[in-house]
């Protein structure tokens, strides 16, 4: 699990699971490059890796949008040089029926969702071909395999990065390049929280959610930064183009409950 001399662009690194995976990776020695639209939340981010010994760049950018992906990876490439392990965990959720959502809320969720999966991998993929080796991690989520409702872009994004997590993995293997994906379950992040905040009784739904998991807890930001830690490392060096679901049991219990 010794990263040093690595570098990892993190996106989505403001808060939740990005900064938890950020100040993982620092840990373990890699410098890290967060990307984030989340200007201040990023800068905070750097400052905790910072503070523990790492090195860190924090770039302000919207993965949604190519050209802003495009001038971030050059900041971090001027600053580290290369690009070692790529983790697509940015994402955004909005809970509609179908016939609510507008063309815009749609292109917005799956250009966050899926389409920055595309333009950050285009970017990081040539330095990772030039090292010889390199870990992509994508961020899905069980929502990709079975959906609570009232998520159709966000599952269509998830379900989508299923897919080209294994075609990337295909194309990219003869230069050792190793494509994987995350599937979390319910993760209590800032994210969730948010979601939470619109609710009358939060704190039920919160109960409904851990009484539904086998393990009777929410996941944390944490839990997923180490299986991301492991699927960039030596250790997963034979694992490429597969999904790990990480949710405490709950696809085990199929058909997922409605929480909200």
């Amino acid at each position: 699990m010794n990263f040093k001399g690595k570098v990892a662009v993190i996106t989505g690194a403001a808060a939740g699971i990005g900064r938890a995976t950020a100040i993982l990776f620092a840990e373990h020695g890699a410098a890290v490059g967060l990307i984030d639209r989340d200007a201040s939340g990023v800068e905070e981010t750097a400052a905790l890796v910072g503070r523990s010994g790492g090195q860190a760049i924090a770039v302000r950018a919207d993965v949604g949008i190519e050209g802003e992906v495009i001038a971030a990876f050059q900041q971090v490439v001027s600053s580290q040089k290369k690009v070692n392990v790529l983790i697509n965990n940015a994402g955004v959720e909005l809970y509609k029926d179908f016939l609510q959502y507008e063309s815009a809320e749609w292109h917005r969720l799956l250009n966050v969702n899926l389409n920055s999966v595309y333009y950050c991998s285009k970017q990081a993929i040539p330095f990772m071909i030039q090292s010889g080796e390199g870990s992509i991690v994508n961020l899905s989520s069980v929502q990709a395999l079975a959906t609570t409702g009232q998520v159709s872009p966000y599952a269509a994004a998830k379900g989508g990065i299923l897919s080209l997590t294994r075609d990337m993995a295909r194309e990219f293997g003869k230069h050792k390049i190793r494509v994987n994906s995350i599937c979390p379950g319910c993760i209590h992040t800032p994210m969730m929280d948010r979601t939470l905040a619109t609710m009358a009784d939060a704190d039920a739904v919160v109960r409904r959610m851990a009484q539904a998991i086998p393990l009777q807890r929410l996941g944390k930001a944490e839990d997923i930064a180490k299986v991301a830690l492991f699927l960039s490392s030596p250790y997963a060096d034979y694992i490429s183009g597969t999904s790990l679901v990480v949710d405490g049991g709950l696809l085990s219990k199929l058909p997922l409950p409605e929480y909200w």
